[in-house]
């Protein structure tokens, strides 16, 4: 899609006016980030193995995150095409993945460790500062990190685990957005398809409903969402943000006809920034109706569709804060240089409030720790470095220790 879209701009317009490709192509532009990771961990990828949790282990992985190119061509000062496609992982193409949370059986991805997505493609309309009209397929800014979702825009080594177990990230779906700015507020309002309830688990509650399994999207259940910002002080942004919809008319059969399970999501998130310091901070409280209704179809559901078949909770919720400072300008280093230590506390109840008959799993009770640093080689380019402990919401569980390096970058 990406060369598709590159080579229908690089032949320029038609007719009469190719004969200035060279004004034409002014208005093209490229844009990209990369991530890649090192991780080791001292604990095994099974939580499920015995009533202590996960084993004890020493293992390690090397993984291209994810590395995104981006194109956009402004027709003018207010018409603009962009578009945004994601290589996860490495490539894509088939492997076999044991998948403990559907009891250990095998199933066959069709991505080889990884996957290409069309993350964004959209054309938008500025009419004026207030009011501006974006179509297409595009991000979904609900928390905090849907809405700052590149590499440098947080301080760890791979993003804040608390909204990405619980949500998807980057959230993308199709539809419409309306979106301005007054004064020091600034506002988005969405239309897109909703989720699909077969991919809610315990685990990771709501985000499997991302729908990306299928050539198509379903969009008999729609969702709106909602998000106002506030930079009335230099360096600051507060935002809240909404999002309401019914997940069961996306499912891929029709197996819950007249039976409504919309989900809501309401959360609050800010960024400071302002001389050396850095501060972010996210909560996210989610609420799903009828969800023993979707756990007792899900149970049922065939092991071919690749979801995990487990009891998804009523409630869920998350919240995160980040800190760090640069300490580069009093070690004498270059200016355009920064050294920022920083530390983050995350929380994430994917089974915080469940329905009568069903069991509030303390492992899905997580709480992370993390102590790390960001090297900006420049305002573009980072390595991370830094070292997690997760602890869960019984003693008995054993804490799982991470250590990482990455390097992140973007233009």
């Amino acid at each position: 899609m990406f060369l598709f879209c590159l080579s229908v701009l690089a032949c320029g317009p038609m007719g009469a006016a190719a004969q200035d490709n060279d004004a034409w192509l002014e208005g093209l532009y490229f844009t990209g980030y990369a991530d890649v990771l090192y991780s080791h961990y001292n604990f095994g990828p099974d939580q499920t193995s015995g009533a202590n949790g996960a084993p004890e282990d020493s293992r390690a992985i090397m993984d291209l995150q994810r590395f995104v190119l981006g194109m956009g061509y402004d027709f003018d000062e207010t018409l603009t095409f962009q578009v945004e496609v994601e290589f996860e992982h490495g490539g894509t193409g088939g492997a076999m993945e044991l998948e403990y949370e559907e009891f250990g059986e095998y199933e066959l991805e069709i991505e080889k460790g990884g996957e290409v997505v069309l993350e964004q493609i959209h054309l938008t309309k500025v009419f004026n500062q207030w009011v501006a009209l974006r179509g297409g397929h595009i991000i979904v800014p609900v928390g905090g990190l849907n809405s700052a979702h590149l590499p440098l825009n947080h301080f760890g080594t791979i993003r804040p685990e608390a909204e990405a177990t619980m949500i998807p990230t980057t959230w993308h779906e199709t539809g419409l957005e309306v979106f301005g700015e007054a004064g020091d507020f600034g506002y988005q309002v969405l239309l897109v398809n909703g989720l699909d309830s077969t991919g809610f688990d315990s685990k990771f509650w709501v985000r499997g409903g991302h729908q990306l399994r299928f050539e198509q999207t379903r969009a008999t259940d729609l969702a709106l969402v909602g998000r106002l910002t506030w930079t009335g002080v230099r360096g600051l942004a507060v935002s809240v943000s909404a999002y309401h919809g019914d997940t069961t008319g996306n499912r891929p059969k029709p197996d819950m006809e007249g039976i409504s399970a919309p989900l809501t999501l309401v959360g609050a998130d800010l960024r400071y920034g302002r001389g050396p310091l850095r501060v972010r901070a996210s909560y996210l409280h989610g609420h799903l109706d009828n969800a023993a209704a979707i756990s007792r179809k899900n149970r049922r559901l065939s092991t071919n569709l690749g979801v995990a078949r487990t009891p998804v909770a009523e409630g869920a919720r998350s919240f995160g804060a980040e800190a760090g400072y640069d300490i580069l300008p009093h070690l004498g280093g270059p200016a355009h240089q920064a050294l920022l230590p920083f530390v983050r506390y995350e929380q994430v109840d994917t089974m915080h409030d469940v329905a009568d008959g069903f069991f509030a799993d303390p492992r899905f009770d997580r709480r992370v720790t993390t102590l790390g640093f960001n090297w900006f080689l420049r305002s573009t380019v980072a390595i991370k470095g830094d070292y997690s402990v997760r602890s869960f919401g019984a003693d008995r569980y054993r804490k799982e220790k991470t250590f990482g390096l990455s390097l992140g970058l973007i233009f």
